[in-house]
């Protein structure tokens, strides 16, 4: 509920104008979720992707922006986009920012070409790992 001073209706016998009221509803968003000033998301990438790195496109309050994932990120892992969140009332200047959890989708269903190559690589991965 925000408050204008001085916008409402005339005051009577030529009083001063009241004060004028206004009732805002956000309407939720299927993607974007709201925690005061941060927008929370998800985005859901391949375990190649998760693995190598990659850039994907993010919806924002501002529109899409592309978001660079680091090699090596971890199913779970919230990433940060700084100041692309809400504008702070009364001081657009100020952001919250927008989190991005990364979900990471494993395949259920390989090719026997896809299964060669994870077997291949599980080879090379046991080889530099040393179990004690």
């Amino acid at each position: 509920r925000l408050r204008v001073r001085g916008e409402g209706n005339a005051g009577r016998n030529g009083g001063r104008q009241g004060d004028l009221y206004v009732e805002v509803e956000v309407e939720r968003d299927a993607e974007l979720a709201r925690d005061g000033e941060n927008i929370k998301s998800n985005v859901t990438i391949g375990c190649t992707d998760a693995i190598l790195g990659t850039a994907v496109k993010i919806r924002t309050v501002d529109g899409a922006v592309e978001l660079k994932i680091p090699a090596g990120t971890q199913p779970g892992t919230t990433l940060l986009m700084s100041k692309r969140g809400v504008p702070r009332l009364g001081n657009p200047n100020l952001r919250g920012d927008h989190l991005v959890k990364v979900n990471v989708k494993i395949p259920v269903k390989l090719s026997p070409e896809e299964r060669q190559k994870f077997e291949e690589l599980r080879e090379l991965s046991s080889e530099q790992v040393k179990v004690k």
